[in-house]
């Protein structure tokens, strides 16, 4: 089964974007507004060197999934998509000032497996939603040339074939991945995450501390999810790293 050979990420940059309105508001009310951002992504990304390995285009946020070589291309190029995304909106919409809520958001892929991750996150984000119930329902991502057309090759090397790819994502194998938009928000997700995970497995900090399989399988979700160092880990479960660094490591 082929996959994505080491040198294919080496010397490369696999960037995580986030795009969002301001306030969180819609800026992607129409069909057609969202199919000139899209088309904006293309006609701009060869100037700037840019590759496009996913997107997928929301009511008021978009994720896109980049590759480039050279990382200062990516503000040049973003920069130049939404000042002219916001033109056309601001002209169509009959109003002036701000589109979106700031500066685009980014987020470093580390190795092959965030890739995956992250691309099956930025197709599934309309299922996540609940706008439909399958990733191929949904016009405005990539998810269909990605699986077809433009990056097949790309899938095949990543996930293998196109059945696995299929089945990645199937809802029983999402990953439970989140962007993170900022720190407060990120902080606030994650002392969510463990609260929910709390009520769920009807157990708590003290717990944790004694039982050590509940105490991996949060471990494991804030790593999966946020992507979090095993100290602030440690921090957020009020356990030591050392007995952090021993479930991640499998040694327990």
């Amino acid at each position: 089964m082929p996959r994505l050979a080491r040198n294919e990420l080496q010397g490369k940059q696999f960037i995580h974007v986030m795009v969002q309105g301001i306030n969180k508001e819609k800026i992607f009310l129409m069909e057609r507004e969202k199919l000139e951002y899209i088309k904006l992504l293309y006609k701009y990304k060869d100037d700037y060197n840019i590759n496009i390995i996913a997107y997928c285009v929301m009511n008021n946020h978009v994720h896109i999934l980049i590759n480039t070589e050279n990382i200062n291309n990516l503000t040049k190029y973003m920069h130049k998509i939404n000042t002219s995304y916001g033109i056309y909106f601001n002209k169509n919409r009959n109003r002036v000032g701000y589109v979106y809520r700031d500066r685009f958001k980014t987020q470093v892929i580390n190795n092959e497996k965030h890739l995956n991750n992250c691309i099956i996150y930025i197709h599934n984000n309309p299922v996540k939603a609940n706008i439909c119930k399958y990733a191929n329902e949904y016009r405005f991502s990539s998810y269909k040339s990605f699986l077809y057309k433009r990056n097949e090759n790309l899938m095949i090397k990543i996930f293998g074939d196109k059945n696995t790819y299929i089945n990645s994502n199937k809802e029983q194998n999402l990953i439970d991945m989140n962007f993170i938009e900022d720190e407060t928000d990120n902080d606030i997700n994650i002392k969510n995450t463990i609260n929910e995970y709390f009520i769920e497995n009807k157990t708590n900090y003290l717990e944790i501390k004694i039982d050590t399989n509940l105490l991996e399988k949060i471990t494991k979700k804030l790593k999966n999810t946020y992507n979090l160092s095993n100290i602030k880990i440690s921090k957020y479960l009020n356990i030591s790293k050392y007995k952090i660094d021993k479930i991640i490591n499998n040694k327990n």
